[in-house]
């Protein structure tokens, strides 16, 4: 459901925050069409400039903005629609009813078939934006190893206070909790997004199997048994 503009309205001028508790910068704008749900954002960037962030993204809880951060919402779009496509897809297999042409459910098969290769190619897409984010994070994190160890060395060679060490130590310590969080939320979304696919790409021998099975069960029951009897 699409947030209000009402909703945000109070909020501009505040701290926007990304899913991980670290701030983005400050909501200066909000754009909306005229009932009133917002189509997107614009958030200052410290001081060098603005990001337009769409509608979509945004979630409001607790008088809290945040973000979710691009590769999770395309994710978490496409692992939903393989979902209810694979749904779907078993739901026409166990259709045998003959109320529905065969060509109906046919046709509705080609066209859901259709849906689910333009799902697939759209995830590989998604999974390369995880995999680019990871190698990012682990990127960065490097970084953040390094100047761990610079300020530490230069706290314990006396060359930086202990006050300004404690602030930067802390700066970096919650710098590096946070870039293993979303690491390890981006692995489990590429490992759920990889198991969505891998479960709608494997062939559904179940629903046939259950229809075979009811076929057998009927012919079971229908088929007349043959008693002869020996006179003695």
């Amino acid at each position: 459901m699409a947030l209000k503009i009402e909703g945000l309205a109070l909020l501009i001028g505040s701290e926007v925050e990304d899913s991980y508790g670290r701030s983005l910068g400050t909501l200066v704008s909000v754009m909306s069409d005229v009932n009133g749900d917002v189509k997107s954002i614009e958030v200052k960037i410290a001081d060098r400039g603005l990001e337009t962030i769409q509608g979509d993204r945004i979630i409001l809880k607790d008088g809290k903005l945040t973000i979710i951060p691009d590769w999770k919402y395309e994710a978490l779009k496409v692992i939903e629609a393989l979902d209810r496509a694979y749904r779907r897809r078993r739901a026409l297999e166990t259709m045998t009813s003959s109320d529905i042409p065969g060509d109906v459910v046919e046709g509705l098969k080609r066209s859901l078939n259709e849906e689910i290769k333009n799902l697939k190619i759209k995830a590989e897409e998604v999974k390369r934006m995880i995999k680019d984010r990871i190698a990012t994070i682990e990127d960065e994190s490097i970084q953040v190893a390094r100047a761990i160890v610079s300020i530490q060395v230069l706290y314990f060679s006396g060359e930086v206070s202990e006050k300004n060490y404690t602030q930067s130590i802390n700066h970096l310590r919650k710098l590096r909790e946070k870039l293993i969080e979303e690491k390890n939320d981006a692995k489990k979304t590429l490992d759920k997004l990889e198991k969505t696919v891998e479960a709608v790409t494997t062939p559904q021998q179940e629903p046939r199997r259950q229809e075979e099975r009811r076929q057998e069960q009927q012919v079971v029951t229908t088929t007349p048994i043959t008693v002869k009897v020996e006179e003695g």
